[in-house]
């Protein structure tokens, strides 16, 4: 089965949207005042908003209006497309030892991110504990709200390239960076400012995640890198293009058994390793197993054997 997906926006905090708008073709509406600056594709998963929550909010539907759930069964990735025109604040995910023990969750929330046309010249994204950070200098920075952006290394992007986040790691998506995010199926986090960069508060429930502010601080993983040991562990510069196969991994086994990410263009050929995928079109036009497709186009494939692509499309697999 392959078949496209409705869009499925999803409410944040922070600004953004637009470049999800032109790249689909479709723009919510925002007269709730609310920004939706994420979709949500081929979701199973449901979005954690603090007190604004909306029941389902999150989960994806085909284009004939079923819930991916429903047809699918439950995916083991989460795949959206993210738009920010401000900096997100700075967060962290857990770790699946500690999203067990603390959530009683069998995931935690490592993610990825692939950069996509659009992406402003300056973007940039800010990740990991700089040299010398310790736990209680980040918990006065989350008391005093004062210094917790010059903490993490500034680590500028562009179309192409992948940074890739380790549960635990603290992270902020910088303005201007329009993306496809891969990661762990859950919205677990904890955030260490109050207030976005625009001025929009955040929900207490939303800061520490249901753990209280003590214990949010224990997310973290306290680890410190100089910048080009993060940028070697991870950080994935360019864009080579596809091999002569028309198939590029651009995520594989050396940094996670979670998922996997590949770029797959005319003749390309990926064998699927799962019952289920989810595909973005990149670029182009074309026909992946058949269907035809066109960039801004999302789709979800299961039960598959592979995945062909032809034509002119470029198409960015996650599975």
């Amino acid at each position: 089965m392959i078949t496209k997906l409705q869009a499925n926006r999803v409410r944040r905090t922070y600004l953004g949207g637009e470049r999800i708008d032109a790249f689909t073709g479709f723009t919510p509406d925002g007269s709730d005042g609310v920004p939706r600056p994420e979709d949500w594709m081929a979701s199973t998963t449901t979005a954690f908003n603090g007190t604004l929550e909306i029941e389902g909010e999150g989960l994806g539907s085909l284009v004939d209006g079923r819930l991916v759930k429903d047809v699918v069964g439950t995916l083991p990735i989460l795949v959206k497309l993210l738009d920010s025109d401000e900096r997100l604040v700075v967060q962290a995910h857990p770790t699946v030892p500690y999203a067990r023990a603390k959530f009683n969750s069998p995931v935690g929330k490592t993610e990825c991110w692939y950069f996509l046309d659009g992406t402003a010249p300056d973007a940039c994204v800010y990740l990991g504990f700089k040299p010398g950070v310790t736990k209680e200098q980040w918990k006065q920075a989350f008391e005093t709200q004062q210094g917790i952006i010059d903490m993490l290394h500034r680590v500028p992007v562009k179309a192409g390239d992948f940074v890739f986040v380790d549960g635990g790691v603290p992270h902020a998506i910088g303005g201007g960076c329009f993306m496809i995010e891969l990661q762990e199926p859950s919205d677990l986090m904890v955030v260490a400012e109050r207030f976005t960069p625009s001025g929009r508060e955040i929900p207490e429930r939303k800061l520490h995640c249901g753990l209280g502010f003590e214990e949010m601080h224990n997310v973290y993983e306290y680890v410190n890198l100089t910048y080009d040991e993060l940028c070697a562990k991870y950080v994935k510069r360019g864009d080579a293009g596809t091999s002569g196969t028309g198939v590029e991994q651009i995520l594989g086994p050396e940094l996670t058994d979670k998922f996997a990410m590949f770029r797959v263009t005319d003749g390309g050929r990926l064998a699927l390793t799962r019952p289920a995928c989810v595909a973005v079109v990149t670029g182009g036009a074309g026909m992946v197993n058949g269907l035809s497709v066109a960039k801004g186009d999302r789709l979800v494939v299961a039960e598959e054997s592979e995945l062909t692509v032809a034509g002119s499309a470029e198409v960015v697999v996650c599975i």
